[in-house]
């Protein structure tokens, strides 16, 4: 009898065994569908935010808070972008691009800088009144522009390797950009157009705001805000 009781338990044992095997490999399907997701979710937000690094970008959000604005990118064409990454930047973070926005909030100015990367630090400047330059240059802003390197009648020069500058301007009334290359502005002696381009009200504009970050610069007052770094996890 005993022998019988035995044998009778075999089966149900062995279905259950089956049961369980089943419901393990269920459970395993069901955890790798759920990291795969994950994953996947994840390249999906870090295209996202870094697009909120991109200048359009950066400029759409200040145009959400209803503020007068100058903004400023910097890039140069064939530039050496090969940088060590350090414990003060983002990890393996370079650099292609630095863009500036420039406001004023409530009678105090401000500067905030941005690369591809990430966002720094807002710090606040007292020599530059931004909403206060745009009102009184808003007109010869909208009607210049920078012409180009003119040796002679219909000769133009050009370099292969120069760098450039991005403004797009919004005085609270109207939104406007404003483009040239640096190259432009050089060759004293050759270039038919450098007095008149460096006389523009845009050129005193980029002076005074160079000026401003090469002495922030110098000082190292950007501070990189880490945990806004893009594809990069920092603990605080």
């Amino acid at each position: 009898m005993l022998g019988g009781k035995i044998l009778a338990c075999l089966p149900a044992t062995h279905h259950i065994q089956t049961r369980c095997s089943t419901f393990m490999k269920i459970t395993i399907q069901f955890i790798l569908v759920l990291i795969l997701s994950s994953c996947a979710s994840k390249k999906s937000i870090e295209r996202i935010n870094i697009s909120d690094y991109e200048f359009e970008s950066i400029t759409k959000a200040f145009d959400a808070k209803k503020l007068s604005y100058i903004g400023l990118k910097k890039n140069c064409v064939g530039e050496d972008r090969i940088k060590m990454s350090n414990e003060k930047d983002c990890k393996n973070c370079v650099a292609i691009n630095n863009t500036y926005i420039f406001w004023t909030d409530e009678n105090k100015s401000y500067v905030q800088k941005f690369d591809n990367y990430s966002e720094f630090n807002i710090i606040e400047i007292f020599d530059f009144k931004p909403t206060e330059f745009l009102k009184n240059n808003t007109t010869e802003l909208q009607a210049e522009s920078v012409k180009r390197y003119q040796v002679d009648k219909g000769t133009y020069r050009t370099v292969s390797h120069s760098c450039f500058r991005n403004y797009i301007l919004n005085d609270g009334k109207i939104k406007y950009e404003k483009k040239f290359d640096i190259f432009d502005l050089t060759g004293e002696n050759e270039n038919l157009n450098f007095k008149t381009n460096n006389s523009l009200q845009l050129i005193k504009l980029n002076n005074i705001l160079n000026e401003i970050i090469s002495e922030l610069e110098k000082e190292n007052r950007f501070e990189r805000n880490k945990k806004t770094c893009y594809n990069t996890v920092y603990s605080s």
